[in-house]
């Protein structure tokens, strides 16, 4: 091989200084300046990016707090009203009840006077019966003629202090 013939070294050596020198100040050295500038332009991108999304992120936190802030104060308000409301319809069924408390004793107490007067109509009815029936008994069995109203007096008379029917 050619290559490995001493003769040959410092020739090849030359044209590769020479390829070498050629290269680099044809292809790297030009090229070199505007990589690094490309690689700058990118570094301050990077850079610019990381703190407009750290400014948006500090943003989005501020916007996030507001939000939750906002959150709060509406379940807070909204607890409230919910309150309010539940208060305002138990006195509201308070009222209600109240005056149907009220309307069921008037009526009870008229169902009680009806209940009452029923009742003495009733015994007086059966008294004014009773009394009838006594002096009807009386003139058919004795042959007596008695008024009703000394039978009512004798029934009255004869009929125990604490009675029912005495009233």
């Amino acid at each position: 091989m050619p290559q490995f013939d001493p003769s040959v070294f410092i020739p090849q050596l030359v044209w590769l200084a020479a390829i070498f020198a050629l290269l680099y100040f044809v292809v790297v050295r030009p090229t070199l300046p505007k990589v690094g500038r490309v690689i700058e332009a990118r570094e301050t991108r990077v850079a610019s990016d990381l703190d407009a999304a750290e400014a948006a992120k500090g943003q989005a936190d501020t916007i996030r707090t507001r939000y939750d802030e906002g959150m709060a104060a509406a379940r807070k308000s909204a607890q409230a009203e919910v309150a309010a409301a539940k208060d305002a319809a138990a006195r509201a069924a308070e009222k209600r009840l109240a005056v149907l408390a009220a309307e069921l004793d008037a009526r009870t107490e008229t169902a009680v006077a009806t209940l009452n007067a029923a009742r003495t109509k009733a015994r007086q009815s059966l008294a004014t019966s009773a009394a009838d029936l006594t002096a009807d008994a009386v003139r058919r069995i004795a042959g007596i003629e008695v008024q009703t109203a000394d039978v009512t007096a004798a029934l009255q008379a004869a009929a125990p202090a604490g009675d029912v029917r005495n009233g």
